[in-house]
């Protein structure tokens, strides 16, 4: 009798909802609104609330309006669909259950006091409450998140093996990937277009600078760059060779360290370049990058394998939207 009321309670809930229209998911709503059922088994907007309050805080901190609205709509569509499958593995757990210690529960009960809030222990209850639950129901939702985390390892995890011929394979299909391109580390003397009579300004400082130094080179930017960073002494960096823009390339390709090219003409102005340094192609060592490439691999794999998995589940799975 009592799963009978309680499946008739869980119909009218579906029924009502559904009459309702379709739920915004990023406008408020009543946090017991089912929004999804799995098996018959409801997904409410509380649970969905529980997983998705440190991302809402983000999103509150940066849009308003209906931009807020769409944007926290897809985090908790996001969410929803994640909460699928994890009821899905759940049932798993309940079909054949095993011991979780309630230490666990509790570690996972303070993960969510910090996703939910401030931190605390006060806090994640009486928001809880603010909800229309309590802790009691926060613990049966930590519970649930480890024995599905279990699962996931069990299933999924524990089943992908990285080899080391695999990571050296990849280390040697990607060369460019581990090549790091040279680079060069530039100082910039801008004479503008507009002021004045700028190429005989060009000419004046081209004399000056015959020879100069990087403090010498330095000096004369703060006192007549219009350029980048001439305040400090043009100095704009390391900077790729191939992301130079083609002026620059074209006057650098044979530079050396400490050159001084310019007058080199473009749209704005006249430019003069001192190169302070240059650093040569290099390959980065496979000691140094094969963790990298190892742990790159092993998430690749990680997501083929649990979305081969949550694909079985959902062929199984009778699932329902409501918004």
């Amino acid at each position: 009798m009592k799963f009978l009321l309680l499946f008739c309670s869980l119909f009218v809930c579906l029924v009502l909802t559904a009459q309702q229209g379709r739920m915004d998911l990023g406008k408020e709503s009543k946090v017991d609104s089912v929004i999804a059922t799995v098996n018959g088994e409801p997904i409410t907007l509380l649970d969905v609330i529980l997983e998705s309050g440190q991302d809402e805080a983000r999103l509150a901190a940066m849009f308003t309006g209906e931009r807020l609205y769409a944007e926290t709509a897809k985090v908790r569509k996001t969410i929803v669909d994640d909460l699928v499958i994890r009821k899905l593995i759940y049932e798993k757990y309940k079909a054949k259950p095993f011991d979780i210690q309630p230490q666990h529960v509790e570690d996972m009960v303070d993960s969510l006091a910090l996703s939910m809030g401030d931190g605390t222990r006060e806090s994640l209850e009486r928001k809880a409450k603010a909800y229309g639950s309590n802790m009691d129901e926060i613990r049966k939702k930590a519970r649930e998140r480890i024995a599905v985390d279990v699962l996931l390892m069990q299933n999924c995890d524990r089943r992908v093996f990285i080899t080391p011929r695999e990571v050296y394979e990849a280390y040697q299909k990607q060369p460019e990937k581990w090549t790091r391109p040279p680079t060069v580390d530039l100082q910039l003397i801008l004479i503008r277009r507009g002021t004045g009579n700028p190429k005989e300004t060009a000419d004046n400082i081209a004399s000056m600078l015959r020879n100069a130094d990087e403090r010498i080179f330095a000096r004369i930017a703060v006192e007549n760059s219009e350029g980048p960073n001439a305040s400090k002494g043009g100095h704009v960096g390391k900077i790729e060779m191939n992301k130079l823009r083609p002026e620059f390339l074209a006057v650098l390709k044979n530079a050396g360290e400490n050159d001084i090219k310019g007058p080199v003409e473009t749209p704005e102005g006249f430019y003069f370049i001192r190169v302070n340094g240059i650093s040569k192609e290099r390959k980065l060592p496979f000691d140094k990058v094969s963790k990298e490439i190892h742990d790159s691999l092993r998430r690749a794999a990680l997501e083929k394998k649990r979305n081969e998995y949550k694909a079985q589940l959902l062929s199984e799975a009778v699932v329902r939207y409501f918004f």
